[in-house]
């Protein structure tokens, strides 16, 4: 069963050499062929066979010109000479092979134009696809993917052509993109001569696609540039023609990969043949077969060739079992007279069957095989795509967890730098100062690793902005430098700063960059020794800025250069890397400037890092808020009065501070801190919180976020929806740093959002400014709506008429709606048709007051209206202006005239 071909094709000669069966003579259909060993062709051919093996009456001839127009001029004249029944050409050169195309018509002999036409309408009729069209369809198709000012690589069958012309001008035709840039290459049909003429560009990084006219160019072109930069070919999409099946052709090219698309281009070899015999049968032809074409996909590229496969099989086994009858046929008569013959075919036909068995039971084995593994991948990557999630999984928890115990520290570290700083400013004379200052100093480099690992956070989860606004770099580099003044005299480092300008303003991140240089300087002091050097330089380029930074350190070894800015990567202990994550945020801040950052090194000799920034802001994305010169305050240019915070925090005010803080460290340190200028309660969580102020008169809660039973979010929206305790301001502390986090709190009304560890000093003189300018706010309030007007934030400009818009229609709502005891922030946002949080934004940035405020001003003011026209009890006058009740009024009215009702009337 090895090879029954073998033996069929012995017992047929066996049959033939007995056989007297004279058979009539066939036609004969001549064929020049431009050339045969291209897979298109070889396609043709085999559809021509195929299609030929359903008549008995027919013999093709094929000629092979081998690309010569001389050579094909000569086999079409051989075969005008022998008067052939039938003659099809496929033309090597149109206008070289038109006139010898025309005789052979001209001498009666019906000619079949197949694939590429002639200078003529001189012939019987023409087979082939539409090149025009097909290159009309890949232009479109190619226009989906190419960006504006695209470059295409067009590789040419040949100038002469028509196939080549028509498809040039078809695809020029299509592309919908007018402004492209056409690089043209010839490649005569051959992928080893299609290769060679595009590795002859001299540049491929502009090229963003590659069309070629059929697909062995196509993939001769895809290798040559593979060859230079294998990088390249993923970017550019490669396009051919013909889409023929076979190895090594365009359908198993596409499939793989190899090539984008295809653009199908019938071989059209069965209709050929159909169209032959329609002459010789006297039958009516049409003057041109035109073949339908389509875009063959990956996906249509896998389904054609398994498609293509199993009819290749299914025709070849046709094909043997048609020759074999065939065989029968013509010895039948022979066979009667024979019980040999007739034995011989029984057996024949048995084995024919047997053999028929076994390949359909070897083709059932292997689609069973082939089903097993194609599960078996199935299940794989079923465990793939779980084990990825899994380790996403754990690296997100790893990350967390980091975090998480970043936020942990900030707390104990403001317990830590808040009495530090306090010592250092009270005992300038001590003898411990320099001991508090190295304390200050590492406490301070604590804190820069843990806005590392939380600057990393971000990054990782793609949260990290830019703040960009133009900055003199020389300036700023020399301000960077001077941090490390003292470091550099203390270990007698020679510390240059060197610049090839005087001044260049760029646009950067001026946080950013700062941590950028502070990281690069420390490790540069860190790793270089007692009398070394450390240099800065800026060199100037035309569209560039380039920031050196040069030691004569340690160095780093070779094999480390390329991991440096890996995160978590710490190098070996001699190398300068630095501790893990530093450099990696290094790296990702100067590419979110769209810059880069090089480094080389040579152990104990020297290390170099290399900083380059783009000049102007084009580059920059968009996203990225811009923050102008004149939207910048020049520190160096204000006067500032030093003494006007310590006469600040020198007063004792009458508030009442409200401190919520699970931490007691904390707690106790606050409240000692606040003892001098405030009155303090404390509370462990939100729950103690609200019970005390249900009974406490407070000024202001400061609360921290994360605590247990009830957080800092909950107790301020607690407090900030309860009408009796709405208008007492929010503070919150926190070791978050989220921005989102940010937002949510000062969404739920928090006045204000304090990020640990703070400067107490900062937080009582913020204190001391919220609460009296509340005062401040409320006191011009209430003038200005005893006056009958609508109080608003004073600018240098006029409000903007929507605004203006906005209050008249806010408080029209509220003179018909405040005597309801019922009305609130939901109803108010509701009635208006805005969002709370946008309620709150509007009227806050209008009145500088909250729409809680507002609301509780403005039926004070409605009150102190009745009041002063002594009709009605101070009850009466609670209840008409939409107070829940009396006791609640009193405390408002209290809170903003500082005396009650009853003594107000009385004052009067």
């Amino acid at each position: 069963m090895k090879n029954p071909v073998a033996y069929l094709l012995v017992f047929y000669l066996f049959l033939s050499s007995c056989s007297g069966v004279e058979k009539e003579e066939p036609y004969v259909i001549a064929f020049s062929q431009c050339m045969m060993d291209d897979v298109w062709r070889q396609a043709m051919m085999l559809e021509m066979n195929i299609e030929a093996s359903n008549y008995d009456n027919i013999r093709i001839v094929i000629a092979d010109a081998k690309e010569s127009n001389e050579t094909q001029i000569k086999q079409i004249q051989q075969f005008i000479d022998q008067k052939v029944d039938v003659l099809i050409i496929s033309p090597n050169q149109s206008d070289s092979i038109t006139p010898i195309a025309v005789e052979a018509y001209r001498k009666g002999i019906p000619t079949i134009i197949v694939d590429r036409k002639i200078g003529s309408e001189e012939y019987t009729t023409y087979v082939g696809g539409d090149s025009y069209e097909i290159g009309r369809i890949a232009g479109e198709y190619a226009s989906a993917f190419l960006p504006e000012n695209a470059t295409i690589a067009e590789v040419w069958g040949t100038k002469l052509s028509s196939p080549a012309q028509e498809r040039h001008l078809g695809f020029i035709n299509g592309l919908k993109k007018k402004n492209v840039n056409i690089k043209t290459v010839v490649g005569n049909w051959r992928r080893e001569i299609a290769k060679k003429e595009v590795s002859q560009l001299e540049d491929f990084n502009d090229i963003d696609l590659v069309y070629a006219h059929n697909d062995v160019m196509a993939l001769g072109a895809r290798e040559a540039i593979s060859e230079r930069d294998s990088a390249l070919v993923s970017k550019i999409i490669f396009l051919g023609v013909d889409a023929a099946f076979g190895k090594g052709a365009g359908l198993e090219a596409v499939a793989n990969g190899l090539l984008n698309a295809s653009f199908l281009y019938p071989t059209g070899g069965d209709q050929v043949i159909r169209v032959a015999m329609k002459i010789l049968n006297k039958e009516q032809t049409d003057k041109k077969y035109i073949l339908n074409t389509a875009v063959v996909e990956k996906n249509t590229a896998r389904t054609l060739l398994l498609q293509s496969d199993q009819l290749i099989n299914y025709q070849n086994r046709i094909e043997q079992q048609k020759r074999n009858i065939d065989m029968l046929f013509q010895k039948f008569s022979m066979l009667r007279h024979s019980l040999f013959l007739i034995l011989s075919l029984l057996a024949l036909l048995l084995f024919f069957a047997i053999y028929i068995f076994y390949i359909n039971r070897k083709i059932n084995k292997k689609n069973k095989q082939l089903h097993i593994k194609n599960k078996e991948s199935e299940e794989q990557k079923q465990k793939l795509i779980c084990l990825n999630e899994k380790i996403e999984q754990v690296t997100s928890q790893k990350l967390q967890f980091f975090t998480n115990v970043s936020h942990e520290v900030r707390t104990p570290l403001t317990l830590i730098v808040g009495p530090l700083e306090k010592w250092i400013k009270s005992t300038p004379e001590s003898p411990l100062l320099s001991d508090l200052k190295l304390m200050k100093k590492n406490a301070d480099r604590l804190m820069r690793v843990i806005n590392q690992l939380l600057d990393f956070r971000k990054i990782e989860n793609n949260k990290m902005g830019l703040t960009i606004s133009q900055v003199d770099i020389v300036a700023f580099t020399e301000n960077v430098m001077s941090l490390f003044e003292d470091l550099a005299k203390s270990k007698q480092i020679c510390y240059e700063f060197v610049s090839e300008i005087p001044t260049c303003k760029i646009w950067i991140d001026q946080d950013k960059m700062e941590k950028v240089l502070t990281n690069l300087l420390s490790n540069a002091f860190k790793f270089t020794a007692v009398g070394g050097k450390i240099s800065v330089q800026i060199k100037d380029g035309s569209d560039r800025i380039y920031i050196v930074v040069r030691d004569n350190g340690v160095g780093i070894e070779n094999n480390e250069i390329d991991k440096i800015f890996d995160r978590f990567y710490t190098g070996s202990v001699s190398s300068g890397v630095g501790a893990g994550i530093g450099l990696h945020l290094t790296q990702e801040f100067v590419n979110m400037h769209q810059g880069q950052i090089l480094v080389e090194s040579v152990p104990n000799d020297y290390t170099i890092f290399t900083i380059e920034l783009l000049k102007g802001k084009d580059h920059l994305p968009e996203c990225f808020p811009l923050v102008h010169p004149e939207d910048r305050v020049d520190l160096a240019s204000t006067s500032m009065n030093v003494e006007k915070p310590d006469d600040l925090l020198a007063k004792k005010y009458n508030y009442t501070i409200l401190i919520v803080e699970d931490d007691p460290d904390i707690q106790t340190y606050i409240q000692s801190e606040f003892a001098p200028n405030f009155s303090t309660l404390k509370a462990g969580n939100g729950a103690e919180a609200l019970a005390i102020l249900q009974s406490e008169n407070v000024s202001l809660v400061l609360s921290d976020v994360l605590m247990p039973e009830m957080n800092g979010f909950e107790l301020c929206r607690r407090i900030k929806s309860d009408a009796d305790l709405s208008y007492i301001p929010v503070v919150l502390l926190t070791a978050l740093t989220d921005d989102s986090q940010r937002i949510y709190g000062v969404s739920e009304g928090a006045d204000d959002y304090i990020q640990k560890p703070f400067n107490i000093d900062f937080l009582k003189i913020k204190i001391i400014r919220l609460l009296e300018e509340r005062k401040r706010l409320q006191k011009r309030f209430m003038q200005t709506m005893q006056a009958g007007g609508i109080p608003i934030i004073e600018t240098e400009a006029k409000i903007e008429s929507l605004d203006e818009l906005f209050m008249r229609k806010f408080v029209d709502l509220l003179d018909v709606s405040y005597e309801n005891t019922e009305l609130n922030v939901e109803k108010i946002s509701e009635e208006l048709g805005i969002s709370r949080v946008q309620l709150y934004r509007k009227v806050k940035e209008i009145s500088g007051l909250s729409p809680v405020d507002y609301l509780r001003n403005y039926r004070l003011s409605k009150a102190t209206t009745l009041l002063n026209q002594k009709r009605y009890s101070v009850s009466e006058v609670a209840y008409r202006t939409g107070f829940s009740s009396p006791a609640y009024f009193a405390k408002c009215f209290k809170s903003v005239f500082n005396m009650t009702p009853t003594e107000y009337v009385s004052q009067e």
